[in-house]
């Protein structure tokens, strides 16, 4: 009996093994099935998640680097207006260095030209100068000729002879007068020769 309760209880036992064993691949597969959605969702999620947290990381890096990025186009629009405003000047400045340039050219043309004015009214004044010199000095030569001779005339007038006709020029005496008048003549070149060099 025994025997037989174990055939019975046995048996039950293979049918069951029997009828599990296609069922136990069956769930096998289900399961595994359904292990590879639940990983294929989880890994969808952690992907979603993934993507959320790298758009919020981007935005706060955004947020963070706007006030960056705008400080940055001020400074570079200041840099700008800046670079502009030194150019004007430097353009205000190399226009008024050519034209003090030119007045400073133009003057100096011009000091030259009255300078050789200057020079060459000088040379006349000089030359003039020079001129009246010699004759004066060739006029107070001959009156002092002259009044040596008219003096020395009168005081040595022979008795027979006329007091009032001159008497005749002696070589010696005419000599020494045009001789006074070369040498008065000559230191007055010679004093002016300097002052034209």
């Amino acid at each position: 009996m025994t025997t037989r309760l174990f055939s019975v209880s046995v048996f039950p036992l293979q049918q069951a093994v029997a009828s599990a064993a296609p069922n136990t691949l069956q769930v096998a597969a289900e399961v595994s099935t359904v292990v590879i959605a639940v990983i294929s969702v989880m890994l969808l999620v952690v992907i979603l998640l993934f993507f959320v947290q790298l758009r919020k990381l981007l935005r706060s890096l955004q947020q963070h680097v706007q006030p960056v990025t705008d400080r940055a186009r001020v400074a570079a629009e200041n840099v700008e207006y800046i670079t502009a405003l030194v150019r004007q000047d430097v353009q205000k400045v190399r226009a008024s260095v050519s034209g003090l340039s030119d007045r400073l050219g133009e003057a100096s043309q011009r000091m030259e030209e009255r300078v050789e004015e200057f020079n060459a009214l000088m040379d006349v004044v000089q030359d003039e100068a020079e001129s009246v010199l010699l004759d004066t000095a060739a006029i107070v030569r001959g009156v002092r000729a002259g009044a040596k001779t008219i003096g020395g005339s009168t005081a040595e007038a022979a008795p027979g002879e006329d007091p009032h006709e001159p008497a005749p020029l002696e070589r010696g005496d005419n000599s020494e007068a045009e001789e006074e008048v070369g040498d008065t003549a000559g230191e007055a070149m010679a004093e002016e020769a300097p002052e034209r060099g």
